[in-house]
């Protein structure tokens, strides 16, 4: 007899997370809503991880595990799993956090019976100290709607893109058949894969859903993760993210909506750049940041968003003051400020930044 087709295809990649991998797997498991089936891909892990996965698949019939001979990255591993899922809807979960028991079911609740081709939610940000305590959560959540006009669809994802709920791809339900007819797949890149699929996916999808609910749990530790670590090719990835998105609106024709809050997000990108240069990691002479400064500027990008936006942050005002008036020392100053906030108060850094 053939198996008949689930609901959701829950998509996790898996490396060295043996301490909180339980807790992830479960989180599924335990839904209220029960017709998925969990597509765990081990990415050769050396700890424990692969044993607690075959625990799991001894357990529940719904959990399957794929075991990769060479590790190649959470992206590559999701494509795995894609390839490999067979339900209406994929959905994707990271190895060290967890989701609430009634989340799919309200995602579900929302797609009008499989028409809806993307479904988001919200998530709950929970920091950890050194010693692995909890001391702050900051939920962010999405305007409840629906969506099905394109200018409607690409003025809602600008709105998520505000509000840091777009580029995840752990806070969605997409539509497979999508995924599969447009041959769309994760990049092979160290930072933005999510990001990247999710505008691709948007770009073939005729409608949208919302779910005001921040039953994603992403857990925020400062271990040496890929957002905490320095990247090299960190401001090469987000002009791009920035520009992929202006492109996106251009097509939607509503660029003019989108200028105020993409200069903003791109003011913040050079920011971080500024702070990142600012790195001893980076080995960046003083002369070549100021080089970096001088190509920012002269961007067109930058001449088309940042220079011109509306902006209410005072770190940001200040920067785009310098930026516009090639006060390039100012610009070296900020980036330095705050790469020493970072380095001596990352938890208070987090909290700033999401100001």
């Amino acid at each position: 007899m053939e198996k008949r087709q689930p609901w959701i295809s829950v998509v996790m990649p898996v490396y060295n997370a043996q301490d909180y991998l339980a807790d992830s797997i479960e989180s599924v498991l335990n839904q209220s809503f029960r017709d998925l089936e969990l597509i765990v891909v081990d990415d050769c892990s050396s700890d424990n991880s692969r044993e607690v996965c075959k625990r799991y698949v001894e357990q529940d019939e719904r959990v399957r595990l794929i075991q990769l001979k060479e590790n190649i990255g959470a992206g590559m591993a999701r494509n795995r799993g894609i390839q490999a899922a067979s339900g209406r809807y994929l959905a994707f979960m990271d190895a060290d956090d967890t989701i609430e028991t009634g989340l799919y079911k309200k995602a579900l609740d929302a797609s009008e019976d499989g028409r809806v081709d993307m479904i988001v939610w919200g998530a709950t940000e929970r920091f950890y100290n050194s010693d692995g305590d909890v001391v702050s959560e900051n939920p962010i959540l999405p305007e409840k709607g629906i969506w099905k006009e394109k200018r409607e669809i690409a003025s809602e994802a600008l709105t998520l893109e505000k509000n840091t709920l777009l580029g995840y791809q752990w806070n969605k339900l997409y539509r497979r058949e999508t995924a599969e007819k447009y041959e769309i797949r994760f990049e092979k890149a160290v930072l933005y894969e999510d990001f990247f699929f999710t505008i691709r996916m948007l770009e073939h999808s005729e409608s949208l859903a919302a779910v005001d609910t921040a039953g994603y749990i992403y857990n925020k530790r400062f271990n040496g993760s890929i957002t905490t670590k320095f990247v090299k090719e960190y401001f090469e990835l987000s002009r791009r993210r920035v520009y992929e998105m202006y492109r996106f609106c251009q097509r939607r024709d509503i660029l003019e909506e989108a200028v105020d809050i993409l200069g903003v997000i791109y003011l913040r990108y050079i920011l971080s750049g500024l702070m990142r240069n600012a790195d001893p990691q980076s080995k960046m002479k003083g002369s070549q940041q100021k080089t970096w400064v001088h190509c920012v500027v002269r961007d067109e990008l930058y001449l088309r968003t940042a220079a011109m936006c509306r902006v209410e942050n005072p770190a940001l005002k200040l920067l785009q003051n310098s930026l516009n008036k090639k006060r390039i020392q100012s610009c070296l100053l900020l980036g330095k400020g705050v790469y020493e906030a970072r380095k001596y108060g990352p938890l208070l850094f987090e909290k700033i930044k999401r100001k």
